[in-house]
């Protein structure tokens, strides 16, 4: 039996739940308020076996989907699911997919958006932030674009994107703009 519906009726996470506890097979498709498809998921008697998202894949691709609030989703059931990528425990995924949207979350206070990241100086300490820096190159960019440069290079999610930007700027290896309402509001604070 197929399944259709908008994420603000039903969350992803909710989805995903009754896909597992239901030992369901087939193919979880997620698609965006335009209808485009955003990634999928492939279960096989309620394992999660594979997941992508854009260039993303397994663990990554999952947190990834799972942050996703807005747009709809599909369940066909199927016997050809994509070959199995991991084998974890639901229960520790979504423990860890909800922990990482909370601090998701927290990160974006202090790194909008619309931040801009700045080369000062030294270099990454792992491939994430080599990649952030890579993309960032000579010049500066938002924290927008390059969280979703880490996420069409399927380098990285937003979660380990921010935390490695962050990572850089306590080491000082970047400088990060912030938009002058954070200014403001972190001295009334």
């Amino acid at each position: 039996m197929s399944l259709k519906g908008t994420l603000d009726e039903l969350p992803l996470s909710d989805v995903i739940e009754m896909t597992s506890l239901g030992n369901k097979s087939g193919l979880l498709v997620v698609a965006d308020t335009l209808g485009s498809t955003v990634g999928s998921l492939g279960f096989n008697n309620g394992r999660l076996v594979s997941a992508s998202c854009g260039a993303l894949r397994g663990e990554s691709a999952f947190y990834a989907l799972l942050g996703v609030r807005e747009g709809s989703f599909s369940f066909e059931p199927r016997d050809d699911v994509p070959a199995e990528e991991f084998n974890l425990s639901m229960a520790s995924l979504l423990i860890e997919g909800m922990r990482r949207i909370d601090e998701v979350r927290r990160m974006r206070n202090f790194m909008p958006s619309d931040a801009i990241v700045t080369l000062s100086g030294e270099g990454p300490q792992d491939p994430i932030e080599a990649s952030v820096l890579g993309y960032l190159g000579p010049g500066s960019r938002s924290v927008g674009d390059i969280v979703a440069g880490m996420l069409v290079e399927g380098a990285a999610d937003e979660y380990d994107s921010l935390r490695a930007m962050a990572r850089l700027e306590e080491r000082a290896v970047v400088g990060v703009i912030r938009p002058a309402r954070l200014v403001h509001e972190s001295s009334l604070t």
